[in-house]
């Protein structure tokens, strides 16, 4: 359940996906959208071989080479879920963007993540 892209799935008649939950609320609709549309472009063009989790990595790095950041490799191959992560699963596993450090930092440690991977990820 969930995988690196189950944010960009919505949710169903079973339930609310990831993407509306809490921690989530903070993603700009816009990036979502643009996503959205580098999917349906790739498909289009290559089929449903690519992953929305390596759409929106390779997005990223390009993200980060055009605001004049590096330009690096992006192993790709990832595979995303056919179920979406629940409300419950994303509330349980993601720290609220409005978090302390101290919360964040202790959250992301029970997941292996040490404070050079907690600031990488809060941007």
């Amino acid at each position: 359940q969930g995988c690196d892209g189950s944010v960009l799935l919505d949710g169903s008649a079973s339930g609310p996906s990831e993407k509306n939950a809490p921690p989530n609320l903070s993603l700009r609709a816009k990036a979502f959208r643009i996503i959205e549309d580098l999917r349906r472009r790739v498909h289009r063009r290559c089929g449903r071989v690519v992953s929305c989790a390596d759409i929106t990595a390779l997005a990223a790095r390009d993200a980060v080479y055009l605001s004049g950041g590096p330009n690096y490799d992006v192993p790709l191959g990832r595979r995303d879920s056919l179920r979406f992560a629940t409300r419950r699963a994303t509330l349980a596993n993601i720290p609220r963007p409005s978090s302390k450090t101290t919360a964040l930092l202790s959250s992301l440690a029970s997941k292996n993540f040490d404070a050079t991977d907690v600031v990488a990820l809060s941007g």
